[in-house]
């Protein structure tokens, strides 16, 4: 064989391997960005606003859902869904700063959504609340509820409220909680914000739901829940403070302003007789003023990242910490090692947590300085100015406390916060001391 003869047969081979693998590839088992067909999931008792119904429809979307059901802090160490992981045991603060509300007796950090009922129905901070608790546990609140008679669910008792289940204390039992129609219309599949609150609460702020793009709907779909709300005393409807802005110094002048209606504090601290209010996660807040929301950067790019799986591509629904699945979530963008990244998040955890334990310490200090200076015979009149910075500071607190993310959604904002309730903080306990002094 001659030298030519050789050269062209090495040529020929190259090209069947190169074009064979072409074909393979595009033929066999090419990457199938459209896997995803719509689907007809039976209404029969429900079953569309669960979770089974939607398994052998949606198997990839369903298996790493039910993905949910694992525990295990971040690798930061930080957050993770453990049964009876305890914010009480973990921050003592707590004790005094809720005391005479129910976080005072269980507040425990959140599991993965398919725990929902199971953490809702057990929950030692559920009786005597109403209806309006269910809102976001489910579509049950929208599908069965509103549509039938408007926020009437929101008044009744909570049990007379909840969704049906066969076993409180499993997932497979409490199927009718968060499920796939939570953030999908069960019969198009397309992303939908059913929780009412939150579409109402945006309109006053002139954001037309209907009207959002799909990127946005990436956001709105988790924001409907993860933000800060209360349940309104002329009828129990949920209302969001953020129709007065983002920033929790205006959420602050919200509650302040009246523009809340009934609505005035959550409870009557024992100890300072300061009228409170309770943060929830306003996770949709925080991130909404950050840098990777300036880069249209959503809450599903991180936390529910495109997977692959014999050939095909899905989205994730395993809405863990992104650190579970940095490659994926986090290194598309980013061009750090893991480790490097890793350690990176970590400080920015344990700055916040640092920082935010300062301010829950101080909190509770202030509670006793004010106990003090009423002890010590300090008038109403005296300490009224006294307990608007304990509400507010506390308020500052509890909004960095209660966010989800540890201070990474928003770094420099959580720090801002919790600097605030340190030196409010400080205030009350200077003022309050000068009472007893007598030099106020």
């Amino acid at each position: 064989m001659s030298k030519m003869q050789k050269y062209l047969i090495g040529i020929a081979a190259a090209c069947v391997l190169f074009f064979g693998f072409v074909i393979v590839r595009i033929g066999i088992a090419q990457p199938n960005d459209n896997s995803v067909k719509l689907a007809q999931i039976s209404h029969e008792n429900y079953a569309h606003l669960g979770k089974e119904a939607y398994k052998d429809a949606y198997p990839l979307e369903y298996n790493s859902y039910m993905k949910n059901n694992l525990g295990g802090a971040s690798p930061t160490g930080y957050g993770g869904s453990d049964p009876g992981k305890s914010y009480i045991e973990m921050q003592p603060e707590i004790l005094e700063n809720f005391k005479g509300y129910k976080f005072s007796v269980q507040y425990d950090v959140a599991r993965g959504h398919t725990w929902a009922g199971v953490d809702q129905l057990n929950s030692q901070r559920i009786p005597p609340q109403k209806g309006n608790c269910i809102v976001c546990k489910g579509s049950w609140m929208y599908d069965k509820w509103y549509k039938e008679s408007g926020w009437d669910f929101a008044s009744k008792p909570f049990m007379d409220a909840t969704p049906p289940f066969t076993n409180k204390d499993t997932v497979e039992g409490t199927d009718l909680y968060f499920g796939c129609s939570s953030c999908h219309d069960p019969d198009t599949m397309e992303l939908r914000v059913y929780q009412q609150g939150f579409v109402e609460s945006m309109a006053m702020k002139g954001i037309d739901i209907s009207q959002a793009s799909h990127n946005e709907m990436r956001s709105y779909v988790c924001g409907q829940c993860h933000n800060e709300y209360y349940f309104m005393k002329e009828d129990g409807r949920v209302r969001h403070p953020f129709i007065g802005g983002w920033e929790p110094e205006e959420q602050f002048q919200w509650y302040q302003s009246g523009q809340a209606g009934g609505f005035t504090q959550d409870w009557v601290h024992p100890d300072s007789k300061t009228l409170m209010l309770k943060a929830q996660h306003p996770d949709f807040e925080i991130w909404k003023t950050s840098v990777h929301a300036d880069a249209g950067v959503t809450c599903v790019d991180c936390h529910m990242p495109y997977m692959r799986e014999s050939g095909k591509k899905y989205t994730s629904h395993w809405m863990t910490s992104p650190l579970k699945t940095v490659e994926e979530s986090c290194l598309k963008c980013h061009d750090e090692s893991k480790e490097t990244l890793i350690a990176r998040v970590k400080t920015i955890h344990d700055n916040n947590y640092k920082l935010q334990r300062t301010a829950g310490q101080t909190v509770a200090r202030a509670h006793l300085a004010v106990k003090a200076a009423m002890d010590a015979g300090a008038t109403d009149d005296q300490l009224a100015g006294i307990r608007l910075k304990l509400r507010e500071a506390q308020w500052y607190w509890d909004w960095v406390a209660a966010e989800n993310g540890n201070g990474f959604h928003n770094p420099d904002k959580c720090m801002r916060i919790s600097g605030e309730a340190i030196d409010l903080g400080h205030q009350v306990i200077e003022e309050a001391n000068a009472l007893i002094k007598g030099s106020l």
